[in-house]
């Protein structure tokens, strides 16, 4: 199915009326205030009844948290896994057509796998579940379908309640960041602590940086703001307003590289090329004005380690500072890995807390503040590097080959690079330390996207699709 013409996306001041009264429930549950949980289960029961596109994204974003509320705290248990378990008992329950059998041998083979890497680890498996789970979370592409199993889906009418909901946490950010300077809309984005009890606001004094997993649901409107719809200009304000502060180059890097890469020609490729550096070159010297405050030029300055060649990689205290600090995370760790010959099939799902094997406990001299500087080494913040440390090379290719095969599989079904794009985005997420393919920040709304793909596909044989149908 092509677009040969775009949709023109015309919004009402009522469709916003409902997604905003759910996103201030959450804001009610991230401030810890009772009434917020009446309100979202009251709002999910009405969305179930009347609404299951909205149901969908409520829930996705319910069992995502995403930073909206402090999921250690506003629940007895995580409900990111309340979904896995859902979704892997509807394995066995839900009717399956050709298509989804062959996904779901490739996926339960994906997990087989996960589980000998931590057999083969030393550490134990109950200790190691507690982090193996969040690769896991890919099977989510079977909550749409249980959702709208005897329901009519259409997909365009969940762009357009993608749109409402993404505008309307842009906007939160903005307010939080630049009207308020305070956590008080997404009170539990990183560093915010706020309480209904507690409010505490400084208007206008600080240009406040809102970290953006709150925002991470974005990456499903590339795909049709590409190919299906074109949007006001107040909408992209707002939107470009709430990446802005975020102030973290490697998202808004991960949509534009997506973009660039899915752009159809060389000619669209090279035009959105100039755009960028044009738009990049802009944006350093208005953060030079606001010194500093939009972080782009500390992304430059960052690369300057690498102007004296390869001699650079000889000094180590220079690639720790590199990444904002990521580089320091890195380095004992590979160095710990290569030591102990486990290149090939990583430590395994090493836990931060729960490790105690003295093998993994690391003292690392990079970290500026040295209280922290003994440490398990289980976690970075870059996913591909996490990948490798928990699985090796040999797991880092697998976990790429069994997304490609995702797409081999769904490749002649209409919105087929749909999955594909969003995998790519939230991949280069990945880059910078924010979603990627190893929790459920990057896996929900990829598994969203893979289900919805299957349920416009329903019932059809993927072997017979004329191979002209796709996008």
């Amino acid at each position: 199915m092509e677009y040969n013409n775009k949709v023109i996306v015309n919004f009402s001041y009522e469709e916003f009326g409902y997604p905003l009264l759910f996103m201030l429930s959450l804001t009610l549950l991230g401030l810890e205030c009772p009434l917020g949980y009446f309100f979202i289960m009251a709002m999910l029961f009405y969305s179930f009844k009347n609404n299951r596109y909205d149901f969908l994204i409520q829930c996705t974003m319910l069992f995502g948290a995403f930073r909206y509320y402090d999921d250690d705290i506003a629940f007895p248990f995580k409900l990111a896994d309340v979904a896995l378990v859902i979704c892997l008992i509807s394995t066995l329950l839900y009717r399956k057509d050709k298509t989804l059998r062959y996904l779901l041998g490739l996926t339960f083979i994906y997990f087989l796998f996960l589980f000998i890497i931590a057999k083969i680890s030393d550490e134990a498996i109950f200790v190691q579940f507690r982090r193996l789970r969040l690769y896991m979370y890919i099977i989510y592409f079977m909550f749409p379908l249980l959702v709208f199993s005897k329901k009519k889906f259409e997909i365009e009418k969940l762009f357009n309640h993608l749109f409402i909901y993404v505008f309307i946490i842009s906007i939160f950010i903005i307010l939080d960041s630049v009207v308020l300077s305070s956590h008080v809309f997404l009170p539990r984005a990183v560093y915010g602590d706020l309480t209904y009890t507690t409010l505490k606001i400084a208007p206008f004094s600080a240009y406040y940086r809102i970290y953006p997993q709150p925002i991470f649901i974005s990456a499903l409107l590339l795909y049709p703001t590409m190919h299906y719809c074109k949007l006001p200009v107040w909408y992209w304000l707002g939107i470009a307003g709430g990446m802005l502060c975020t102030k973290t180059i490697s998202i808004m890097g991960g949509f534009i590289i997506t973009w660039v890469l899915f752009t159809g020609s060389w000619k669209l490729k090279l035009k959105s090329l100039i755009i960028v550096i044009t738009t990049l070159y802009i944006g350093s010297i208005t953060d030079e004005k606001l010194g500093g405050a939009l972080r782009i030029n500390q992304l430059f300055e960052q690369f300057s380690i690498f102007s004296e060649g390869n001699q650079v990689l000889d000094d180590m205290e220079s690639l720790a500072d590199f990444g904002s600090g990521r580089g320091a995370q890195i380095i004992p760790k590979l160095e710990l890995l290569t030591s102990t010959d486990k290149q090939l099939f990583g430590f395994g799902f090493l836990h931060d807390k729960l490790t105690t094997d003295e093998e993994y406990i690391i003292n690392n001299q990079y970290y500026i503040d040295q209280s922290k500087a003994e440490e398990v080494a289980s976690l970075v913040e870059v996913t591909q590097i996490q990948t490798i440390l928990d699985m090796g090379f040999i797991g880092f290719i697998v976990q790429h080959v069994f997304y490609f095969l995702i797409y081999l599989i769904i490749r002649k079904y209409k919105y087929s690079s749909y999955y594909a794009m969003t995998l790519v985005c939230i991949s280069l997420f990945g880059i910078g330390g924010f979603a990627g393919l190893i929790s459920h920040y990057g896996l929900l709304p990829l598994g969203l996207v893979l289900g919805s793909v299957l349920l416009i596909n329903k019932n059809v044989d993927y072997e017979t699709v004329n191979s002209n149908s796709r996008i």
